[in-house]
């Protein structure tokens, strides 16, 4: 027990005090901080001034004067519509709207054609540039109220029968449970709250398993490939190596994670992130403690099941330009299992997800999912659990004869026949 503490102190210490691993990280808090605070740098950088948009018409009954009064009402509108006069045909009114967006004065105008869709104009927005998804559906949805205004005021209905037919549906979304033995449904709020939650964590287990169960590939082929495996080994048995490496590896994950963790509390806990939450209507309190245990627990099953399977890959192979080759199909396996959960982000209860959740290389990415968007029965969840333990310790069982065997064989990668025959040498 002492040496294996010993090696993962050593591992562990030793990645630690690196410049590279404290560099990464510290561009890592740097990158996360910024894009905590980058949609108040946006804001900042960007101007408060209302969009500039030219109508040609200054008709109080028309388009022009409607658009005008409607954003005329709002206290802080993003559009302001300009009157432009009419020059009395379209070529001329669109010589003089191409000279005021020259000049700056407005960013594009609307031409009222005199064609009819549905008893209404159609408009043409033009502009110098391409037009904004968000402004074109702003002023979509203005043009379409206005419409249903006039509809509504041909119909002869009192102010107040428009008024509620024009009030929007007040729509709220609530999950639930259909099983006695799930958990209770999840609020609005909570639902929020977990998708982002889901959403960061997945990122971290996604680039955790990658990043460090590389780091124990390579770790394990750079001491092969300069002969310190031979001196190693007089002193610790390969197979403690192994799992000190693993265990220590995953402490330094672990490591960089709670850092990052921190970093991201201290930055929702200042002032404009916290106003960002609170106008997205969300609240701390609806956040799951129970989402960050399952967080953890998954994690480390997915670290040690995958870590092995590096640490057996890193065995055999010789030489570290190797390594990135060598585990290859490892690592498109967790790219696949990613693609699989982000698709499950809005579909968690799909039956391919479902059944994803249970196989032992996927399920450590789609059981937390399933987790933290629906709510799954506990005797699933515990099921996925015992599943990927045993496969753990399958895996630890083959990876373990597979590294006792592969870092002393040196040259040229083995091949199944030659690794299957040493392994068999040490039954």
């Amino acid at each position: 027990m002492n040496r294996i503490l010993t090696v993962i102190k050593f591992t562990y210490m030793t990645r630690f005090r690196m410049k590279s691993f404290r560099i990464m990280t510290l561009i890592l808090m740097i990158v996360l901080s910024v894009l905590f605070h980058l949609p108040a740098i946006i804001n900042q950088l960007s101007s408060d001034e209302p969009t500039k948009i030219g109508v040609f018409g200054t008709s109080p009954t028309g388009i022009a004067g409607k658009l005008t009064a409607f954003y005329n009402n709002q206290s802080k509108p993003d559009i302001l519509i300009v009157p432009l006069p009419d020059g009395g045909s379209t070529a001329a009114n669109e010589a003089y709207g191409k000279q005021q967006i020259a000049d700056k004065k407005i960013k594009g105008f609307l031409e009222i054609a005199d064609a009819k869709q549905g008893g209404f104009p159609k408009v043409i927005y033009k502009s110098k540039g391409t037009m904004e998804f968000s402004l074109k559906n702003k002023l979509q949805t203005t043009l379409h109220l206005i419409k249903t205004d006039i509809v509504l005021q041909g119909a002869g209905l009192s102010d107040a029968v428009k008024t509620a037919l024009q009030t929007p549906v007040s729509l709220e979304t609530v999950q639930i449970s259909t099983s006695d033995q799930a958990a209770a449904g999840k609020t609005e709020s909570q639902i929020a709250i977990s998708y982002a939650l889901v959403y960061v964590m997945l990122f971290l287990l996604y680039m955790g398993v990658i990043g460090f169960g590389n780091l124990v590939a390579t770790e394990i082929t750079a001491e092969k490939s300069t002969r310190v495996m031979e001196l190693l080994i007089t002193s610790v048995s390969p197979l403690k190596q192994m799992f000190g490496k693993i265990i220590g590896i995953c402490l330094l994950a672990l490591t960089q994670i709670g850092l990052l963790i921190a970093v991201g509390a201290v930055n929702l806990s200042l002032s404009g992130s916290s106003s960002m939450i609170a106008d997205l209507h969300l609240s701390w309190h609806d956040l799951q403690l129970s989402l960050i245990v399952y967080f953890l627990i998954f994690y480390l099953l997915g670290f040690f099941i995958y870590a092995t399977v590096f640490a057996a890959v890193g065995s055999i192979v010789s030489r570290t330009e190797d390594v990135g080759q060598a585990i290859m199909p490892v690592t498109l396996v967790i790219v696949a299992a990613f693609m699989i959960a982000i698709f499950g982000l809005n579909q968690p209860n799909a039956g391919f997800v479902v059944t994803m959740s249970f196989v032992p290389f996927f399920s450590p990415l789609i059981m937390f999912l399933r987790i933290g968007m629906s709510t799954p029965p506990f005797w699933q969840i515990a099921i996925s659990i015992a599943i990927q333990l045993a496969s753990i310790g399958a895996m630890a069982w083959l990876a373990a004869k597979i590294y006792r065997t592969g870092v002393l064989m040196y040259g040229k990668r083995p091949t199944l026949k030659e690794l299957r025959k040493a392994m068999r040498a040490y039954r």
